[in-house]
């Protein structure tokens, strides 16, 4: 072969070898797995949050086996590391939990001590936090007193070995401790409901937890005087109710009904009455002789004046004393109906000026024409969370609730107390005979 073709065909070999090269460099890689399997591709790095998430469920997870001391190792360093307030709240229940469970009770103390010391900022989280991780403080001694019924153990046993002695009398020290701050924290307004409603758990499980009758007669009384506090500072009801000026239009015949209704087992949603509020009528009972006639006349007289100009005092004796038998009561409901609706009237005048602005009318409960009973929350009932909810509200002419506008009492029994009312229709309230908004309010009191 002549020397120019071999040089010509080694260049060209030389050439399609350059090209495969390349071609192997650029060409995507061939994909050999099956058809119907998807291309992975690279994630991106995990944020900071997935990664907190995952240690969180770590922690859980040794939690569930059993293993509280990497479960503590782990959320003791989420705290020190982050400054997330959301997480702070996962950790902390997670960790008095770990604790209780280990009966670490000296660091379980530590742990609410540390948590009740920033109260005195007056900040709405660490009060969030403080009653969250008391709040299983609560359910750690129930699960606690649970463990031991289950094996047929009394807790209050004085023969019970050393080790469960000292366990159930450092969780009544925990307790303890959760009753005090309760009873520190109730005294701050905003804080009142909650702190209650915590004081009260609280002492029912230590009641539970007692050493004897004596002790335990001693936590009962606690109980007691724990929902005294949270039915008197859940709202300031009674007070509202005795200040208002407008209550209920009362008779000059009529009496205040003090008879106590008989306590009642089942869960129960009232409205919640004031004394002045209550009234029960005597008026057919009058009798027009005597010294007790003379002075409901003269006062019912004097109520009168400024309505009936043209009635003599003295008539309405006279009527009755010559009305025929079976007329008494027709007459004395007619005389009760206009005295209240006059004394309605004049007070209405007196302390709301005819400028348009909504009647003040105090407690509606006696107004209300239709009314819807609350539905007890399944949350608060577990708790066993009881109290008054006061709720005022804006009426319109129709005497339908158009506005609520504020509302006090048990954050958890809120919700239904507004649902409830805004169902409520009330009497037309009229000014100068027209009808006019008017302003009060209900109080529900939900009791077990």
């Amino acid at each position: 072969m002549p020397l120019n073709v071999r040089r010509l065909f080694a260049s060209a070999a030389f050439t399609l070898l350059g090209f495969v090269f390349v071609y192997a460099q650029t060409a995507p890689p061939v994909n050999s797995s099956p058809p119907n399997t998807p291309v992975v591709t690279k994630t991106a790095a995990p944020t900071s949050a997935e990664i907190m998430r995952e240690r969180i469920s770590k922690a859980k997870a040794f939690v569930a086996v059993k293993n509280f001391n990497a479960a503590i190792y782990e959320l003791e360093n989420i705290r020190r590391e982050t400054g997330d307030q959301t997480v702070h709240g996962v950790v902390n229940v997670l960790l008095m939990n770990s604790y209780l469970e280990q009966s670490d009770y000296k660091r379980a103390q530590e742990f609410l001590k540390e948590l009740y010391n920033p109260q005195k900022s007056g900040k709405p989280t660490p009060s969030a936090h403080y009653f969250a991780v008391a709040g299983q403080v609560v359910k750690g001694a129930r699960n606690q007193l649970e463990r031991y019924r289950s094996l047929g153990l009394t807790v209050s046993d004085r023969s019970l070995p050393l080790e469960a002695s000292v366990d159930i009398e450092k969780m009544r020290e925990t307790l303890e401790l959760v009753v005090e701050h309760s009873k520190t924290i109730g005294k701050e307004k905003d804080k009142t409901a909650n702190a209650m409603a915590l004081l009260e758990e609280a002492t029912n499980s230590r009641s539970n937890l007692a050493k004897d009758d004596y002790d335990a007669k001693r936590w009962k009384d606690e109980i007691g005087d724990a929902r005294e506090q949270l039915a008197s500072s859940s709202s300031v009801i009674m007070n509202a109710v005795i200040d208002s000026p407008v209550e209920t239009p009362v008779s000059p015949n009529a009496a205040v009904s003090t008879n106590p209704k008989p306590p009642e087992s089942a869960a129960v949603i009232k409205p919640v009455l004031s004394e002045n509020s209550v009234v029960k009528s005597n008026t057919s009972d009058a009798k027009p002789n005597g010294d007790s006639a003379a002075k409901n006349n003269t006062t019912d007289n004097a109520e009168k004046i400024n309505e009936t100009p043209k009635e003599q005092p003295g008539n309405s004796d006279t009527a009755q004393n010559n009305a025929p038998p079976g007329s008494e009561n027709k007459e004395n409901k007619e005389s009760e109906n206009k005295t209240e609706k006059t004394a309605e009237t004049q007070t209405a005048k007196a302390e709301t000026p005819n400028d348009g602005s909504p009647l003040k009318v105090g407690s509606l409960i006696t107004y209300a024409t239709n009314q819807a009973k609350p539905v007890y929350p399944i949350a608060a009932k577990n708790m066993r969370m009881t109290g008054v909810v006061k709720v005022e509200v804006l009426v319109n002419e129709s005497g339908e609730v158009t506005e609520v506008q504020t509302t006090t009492g048990p954050p958890m029994l809120q919700r239904a107390a507004t649902d409830a009312v805004k169902k409520w229709k009330f009497k037309p309230f009229v000014r100068e005979g027209q009808p006019v908004k008017a302003s009060g309010f209900v109080n529900f009191n939900f009791s077990l």
